[in-house]
């Protein structure tokens, strides 16, 4: 198998992947999202590991069944692994992952969505992807994105729950339309207005609204159909985070949507 050295192109390749996003390719070197990745149909374009590092069996395992699923296979030396890697309790595994981007009408099947307008910390989309990952909801709408589902970041927060959860990145414009036209009930994340989160049932075609960290929804989303829902407040703060409200939305809904 070729080794390859730090001035390789393909290692600038991978490491400016890091920063941002290109060609729908996703960079993971975390070992359970790569785990998770291994178990789906996503294409792996490039794996690499360390040969000078020693590993787990379970891992060698891993490593001979990821050359296998890759396109493309190397090795690199430790310092070349060092300076490639982003986290420090990384496994010495790389892999850069296409990612599948989808149009609306491919979630025409779809009873329950979620929708991130403009949100702008991967750790919070990465929350919300592990949790629909846990529940009932079915795919995941980025609008007007601000982290790309590409994110090197995101891939890493979500531990490689975006690969499981379908995604499309649209505007606002084709979203609400979308949603109107394909009649689905949208639910917008209000934290003062509406109705507390235990008064909905959530049965139908649903879709979940939450909006960026620093603006919230936007104002838009009001002029058309929509229920508000809100989670109460009990402390001296007057919002939770988006990640853990839109977590405490999605549970919310799949219980109900359970209990028909």
């Amino acid at each position: 198998m070729i080794q390859l050295a730090k001035n390789n192109p393909i290692i600038k390749d991978i490491k400016e992947l890091q920063k941002k996003t290109v060609d729908n390719l996703v960079y993971v070197d975390d070992l359970s999202s790569i785990k998770t990745i291994e178990g789906t149909n996503n294409v792996i374009d490039t794996f690499i590991y360390c040969n000078e590092l020693e590993y787990h069996d379970d891992t060698k395992e891993l490593i001979e069944r990821l050359i296998k699923k890759a396109k493309n296979s190397y090795t690199v030396s430790k310092q070349t692994y060092e300076y490639l890697r982003q986290k420090e309790n990384t496994a010495g595994l790389i892999c850069t992952v296409e990612f599948i981007n989808h149009n609306l009408n491919d979630f025409k099947d779809k009873d329950f969505i979620v929708v991130c307008d403009r949100l702008e910390i991967p750790g919070n989309i990465g929350t919300i992807y592990r949790t629909m990952d846990a529940t009932k909801a079915e795919a995941m709408i980025l609008v007007d994105a601000v982290v790309k589902p590409q994110s090197a970041k995101l891939a890493l927060a979500s531990r490689g729950a975006n690969f499981l959860l379908p995604t499309a990145s649209k505007s606002y414009e084709d979203t609400i339309n979308w949603l109107l036209d394909n009649n689905y009930t949208i639910f917008l994340g209000e934290p003062n207005l509406g109705k507390s989160y235990r008064e909905y049932d959530y049965h139908g075609k649903i879709a979940i609204v939450v909006g960026s960290e620093r603006f919230g929804i936007n104002p838009d989303w009001y002029n058309h159909k929509h229920e508000k829902v809100f989670i109460p407040m009990y402390g001296s703060n007057n919002s939770l985070n988006v990640g853990v409200a839109a977590s405490i939305l999605i549970y919310e809904a799949t219980m109900r949507r359970l209990d028909k």
